[in-house]
């Protein structure tokens, strides 16, 4: 059994709050909780449109909210699903951004991983915060978590940064071509893959694009990049998930199966 991630985080959300509270202003807080109660609102609206000819609307819940940051969490049933439940995440970023966002320095970045709880990962049902009438409130803990929050470091606006098993799952996609993902760079993420340098990938909606603002593209050499390449050919992706596979396997005697739909 596996679960999808979803994390959702302002851009420039500190300066802001900063900048606000030296002036001694608190509308900065009208704006924080108008975020995590209208978002998720809103996600949910969009998830009904992109799957109103479906017999069901897959669920996408939070998880948690941490900071200037929420997270959700799905149990998508096909690739096809997950394609769509990705591209309903950036629709509802930009809708977002537009609708709240058009005055102030504030925009959204997101990061979208899988973890996987037939082995390496636990599901923990917290019963103080759990109720009689509800679902069990769980939390999630291994190691694809926290790959999960060391790849969001290299979230940007107006586009999700993805794990590997993702990209490889969304590779099977029927409908891939709804979206495009670039290779932007490798990073080393603290605690992952022993320390080699794990491929950056960037995911935007094929019919939209990035939308990066001038001064992101100046202040970024990952952004400045990405506006001058193409996506990434799913050839050169799988390249990315083998050599993983074979480092994990040669190097330190590890496999790493595919995640797979049970």
């Amino acid at each position: 059994m596996f679960r999808l991630f979803l994390s959702v985080d302002m851009v420039g959300s500190t300066q802001f709050k900063a900048t606000a509270a030296a002036r001694g202003v608190d509308g900065w807080l009208e704006t924080f909780r108008t975020f995590f109660t209208n978002f998720p609102l809103m996600l949910v609206g969009q998830m009904g449109f992109e799957f109103l000819d479906e017999e069901e609307t897959p669920a996408v819940d939070v998880w948690k909210a941490m900071g200037d940051e929420v997270i959700f969490t799905a149990r998508p049933s096909s690739p096809e699903e997950l394609v769509g439940i990705l591209r309903v995440l950036l629709r509802t970023m930009r809708l977002y951004e537009a609708t709240h966002f058009p005055k102030l320095p504030l925009r959204l970045k997101g990061t979208a991983w899988l973890a996987d709880f037939s082995e390496n990962n636990i599901a923990l049902e917290i019963p103080e915060l759990s109720s009689g009438d509800a679902s069990p409130h769980l939390d999630f803990i291994g190691p694809d978590l926290d790959l999960g929050f060391r790849l969001s470091k290299f979230a940007r606006p107006a586009s999700l940064v993805l794990s590997l098993d993702l990209v490889e799952m969304l590779l099977e996609a029927d409908n891939r071509s709804t979206v495009a993902m670039y290779l932007v760079g490798r990073e080393e993420l603290k605690g992952v893959m022993f320390g080699r340098p794990y491929p950056i990938i960037w995911m935007h909606d094929a019919e939209e694009g990035f939308d990066f603002l001038p001064w992101e593209i100046e202040g970024c050499p990952y952004i400045a990049s990405v506006m001058d390449t193409q996506p990434a050919s799913p050839e050169a992706l799988r390249r990315q998930i083998d050599d993983m596979r074979l480092y994990l396997r040669k190097m330190h005697g590890l496999e790493r199966p595919p995640i797979a739909f049970s």
